[in-house]
């Protein structure tokens, strides 16, 4: 683990249920300081950027200028495709992991993207059990 949670990004996306982590195994998820995983992106994201390096924070919501426009983009991205859901919660996110602590959204989260039929793990995009093909798409 780094300075936050592995499955942890500091915009308060919930990488445990991110295909590249879940299914593909490419990443490690944002809160990874480990450089040996195949997905590089993530060293360039400019929230990542600002809140690690720059302002040495762990969630963006620790910010004075919370929100920001960069983070302002990604909540606002795609707004009207619901697989993009777990963008437009992300406000929602870093206020429950500021009031209830990281732990006890994780395990929130853990259940959230609990496949109901095989207790597999449900992915973002297509909201698909990754074992038995489950879906369920978000409202």
């Amino acid at each position: 683990m780094g300075r936050i949670p592995d499955e942890t990004a500091p915009c308060g996306i919930y990488c445990g249920a991110c295909p590249s982590l879940k299914i593909r195994k490419t990443c490690l998820g944002c809160g990874s300081e480990d450089r040996k995983q195949k997905r590089k992106s993530k060293w360039s994201c400019g929230i990542r950027r600002c809140c690690f390096e720059d302002k040495n924070l762990n969630f963006c919501i620790d910010c004075a200028d919370f929100p920001c426009k960069k983070i302002d983009k990604l909540k606002n991205s795609h707004t009207n495709k619901s697989k993009f859901r777990y963008r437009h919660e992300i406000y929602d996110n870093l206020k429950n992991i500021k009031e209830y602590g990281i732990e006890n959204w994780l395990k929130e989260q853990e259940r959230k993207y609990k496949c109901p039929q095989c207790k597999g793990n449900l992915v973002w995009y297509e909201y698909k059990c990754e074992s038995c093909d489950y879906e369920q798409m978000p409202k």
